[in-house]
């Protein structure tokens, strides 16, 4: 769909500038002239396109290769950290609940307090 709405502007943009060149009170010489260096202009400016546009694709495919290539091996790389912070982990969160369990048997009971409210 883009490619042909830039292939429409330049063909709206040639055939605009074509009528413009034969209708401006020139001598046929000088309006040839200006045609012929407007037609220049054009053939660079598209060329110079496809160009940008060439290295545009190419970079997007290396882009994308580069992203397939990385993303797997990051993502298998965090997934390890993670299973291995898991394994450092449990044990001290075990022994963290085992000494919550031990503090909560040696303290007494608390009574509970209540809050006298004031009439």
């Amino acid at each position: 769909m883009m490619k042909g709405f830039f292939k429409g502007l330049l063909f709206g943009s040639v055939v605009g500038g074509l009528g413009g060149l034969l209708l401006a009170p020139r001598s046929g010489k000088e309006t040839q002239e200006k045609i012929i260096d407007e037609i220049d202009d054009w053939k660079y400016l598209s060329t110079d396109f496809n160009e940008k546009l060439t290295t545009f694709k190419s970079t997007l495919a290396d882009f994308q290769e580069t992203a397939e290539t990385m993303i797997p091996a990051f993502a298998e790389g965090l997934t390890k950290d993670i299973e291995n912070f898991k394994f450092q982990a449990e044990p001290r969160l075990e022994q963290i609940q085992e000494q919550v369990e031990k503090i909560q048997q040696e303290l007494p009971e608390m009574p509970e307090i209540t809050e006298e409210k004031e009439d």
